[in-house]
């Protein structure tokens, strides 16, 4: 089993990782929210995230429509923030469309335990939790998954799987992070967990975090 992968920064990228395609998440908004520094905290860091994972890097973003209930905020409201931000993405997704690979994903964790717990937790809540959804939104980058819910945005060409990962996220979503981890390393997919790396940054988010 690979070692598990959970890096503050990205100093940790090497000659040959970057010669390889990297994925670059560096935004991650709910529906219901409007964009504030937490958001664009991240930012600062892409320029030189970016510049770490060679000319063979994409960003990325993820919009989350799933947990909301009140939805003021488009795609298109966000695209045009970031491109005002020269940072325009060149793919994204929304995170309601991530359930059929999380599933997957729920179905091929190796550690009993585990699997029971989110089952459990899925039983109880009718929804899927954000370290699971997490989990299964890096296998589709990574390939391992089934990628077709990742659409273009500024780039010309389909995504493609990338090698690696890079997610730029407010320290509040380390220990969601973390769980996603322990998700990966025990399911089918744990030679992957090498291939992810996380880089944090501090700020105040508002929005209450549920740890699972």
């Amino acid at each position: 089993m690979a070692p598990q992968q959970l890096q503050g920064t990205v100093s940790t990228i090497t000659t040959d990782q970057a010669q390889k395609t990297r994925s670059i998440e560096f935004f991650h908004i709910y529906t219901d929210e409007e964009i504030g520094p937490e958001h664009t905290g991240s930012l600062e860091r892409l320029a030189s995230v970016r510049a770490a994972g060679g000319d063979n890097s994409k960003t990325i973003i993820m919009i989350d429509n799933y947990n909301p209930t009140d939805h003021i905020l488009s795609p298109q409201d966000v695209f045009d923030f970031l491109d005002d931000h020269n940072c325009k993405p060149d793919y994204w997704a929304f995170e309601g469309d991530l359930t059929r690979n999380a599933a997957k994903l729920l179905a091929d964790i190796t550690n009993g335990h585990l699997q029971r717990n989110y089952q459990s937790y899925i039983a109880k809540r009718g929804k899927y939790p954000c370290s699971l959804l997490t989990a299964a939104w890096y296998l589709t980058r990574l390939g391992a998954l089934d990628v077709s819910v990742i659409k273009k945005c500024a780039a010309d060409e389909a995504y493609v799987p990338a090698a690696y990962l890079t997610n730029i996220l407010p320290e509040v979503y380390t220990d969601i992070e973390k769980r996603a981890h322990q998700i990966i390393a025990n399911s089918k997919y744990s030679d992957y967990s090498s291939q992810i790396e996380a880089e944090f940054y501090s700020v105040d988010v508002d929005r209450s975090v549920e740890l699972v």
